[in-house]
């Protein structure tokens, strides 16, 4: 059987390429090896727009790595990476979601639409509906999916709807699975849902 895909962003790629690197450890990793194995593991991620042949070295791995040591997920000096523990924590979390899946190609999308499919495809709702589980999704799933609570106000809820619409055009005719199946989970939650939507439009 296939395994079911998951997408991650490039951040995450990011994480788990500094972790296997650093063989799960806190070990400092040179700059231009990360670039290498994001390039050799994930290629159509990491690669020179317009040269699909050579790694690009700039700002799809320097700034990720940056943002996460803001975050405090990691530790950078001289051009040397390492995972905190806080990140060594962060990245086996993150091998627990996705373990038993694959990783989907995001074809070098913008990095708001790469968040925002992750997020969707480890929601507990989707998961449900790529195993043919239906009927047990719930107005909590739908909520979930849109990235909502019952208690967010109509503005707001417009505008996560709205974004999470856009997602699924801009998505629509990526090849891999995930995308595919993104596309019909858009359908299916907004005809379920569709009475939650037309009233939370109007009030």
């Amino acid at each position: 059987m296939d395994k079911k895909q998951v997408a991650l962003s490039r951040g995450e790629k990011i994480l788990l390429v500094l972790y296997e690197l650093a063989n799960k450890s806190r070990k400092s990793i040179r700059y231009e090896d990360i670039v290498v194995r994001a390039f050799e593991t994930y290629p159509d991620d990491f690669h020179l727009k317009g040269y699909p042949q050579f790694p690009e070295s700039g700002d799809l791995v320097h700034k990720p790595l940056y943002d996460y040591k803001k975050k405090g997920l990691v530790l950078a000096g001289k051009k040397m990476f390492a995972l905190t523990e806080k990140g060594l924590v962060a990245v086996e979390r993150l091998k627990g979601a996705i373990s038993g899946h694959s990783i989907a190609n995001t074809e070098r999308m913008s990095r708001d639409i790469e968040k925002e499919v992750a997020r969707i495809s480890r929601t507990p709702g989707f998961e449900l509906f790529v195993n043919g589980e239906n009927e047990s999704i719930v107005d909590t799933d739908f909520y979930d999916y849109i990235g909502v609570t019952v208690r967010t106000s109509r503005n707001d809820f417009i505008g996560r709807l709205n974004t999470v619409s856009d997602v699924v055009k801009d998505t629509y005719f990526n090849k891999s699975d995930v995308y595919k199946e993104l596309a019909k989970y858009h359908a299916f939650m907004t005809d379920r849902f569709k009475g939650i939507i037309d009233y939370r439009k109007d009030h």
